[in-house]
């Protein structure tokens, strides 16, 4: 063998041996990688349940759909799907709050204004201060002008 073809079958050599390392290294990160996952999986499947992401009768299907990088990544697209369903239902439910309505909205009929005089009992705010005679007053009033 003449020196030029021992040095190419020695750079050769290096050559597979690095590359080997590297594909060896690159299975080590991959391995560990799915060690780490396969140790978060009861947890996260946990989670999934308790938020209600995950109904109980879809546990094993979860459970298989968090084995596999691809159907992780859409069992979470679900999740924050119905996550976001969620809030908004809660969103749209609390921004409904304390908006005001008309009174016919309120099945009150005519407004007070446009009636000429106050009732306190159809008047759509319970409690509120008013200077006018209330229903109650009246009864307090013919309480204290009974001459007994």
């Amino acid at each position: 063998m003449n020196p030029q073809q021992a040095t190419t079958a020695l750079n050769y050599v290096a050559v597979t041996s690095a590359l080997t390392k590297r594909a060896l290294d690159e299975v080590q990160v991959h391995r560990t990688s799915q060690e780490k996952a396969a140790s978060l999986r009861p947890t996260v499947l946990q989670q999934l349940i308790d938020a209600g992401c995950v109904g109980q009768h879809q546990k094993e299907a979860a459970e298989a759909m968090l084995g596999s990088h691809a159907e992780t990544l859409q069992l979470l697209k679900s999740a924050a799907t119905k996550i976001a369903e969620q809030q908004k239902q809660i969103s749209k439910t609390a921004s409904d709050l304390g908006r005001g309505i008309d009174h016919k909205e309120a099945g009150l009929g005519k407004s007070a204004a446009a009636e000429g005089s106050y009732n306190s009992l159809t008047d759509g705010y319970v409690g509120r201060k008013t200077s006018e005679k209330k229903a109650s007053d009246e009864a307090i009033l013919r309480v204290l002008s009974d001459p007994r």
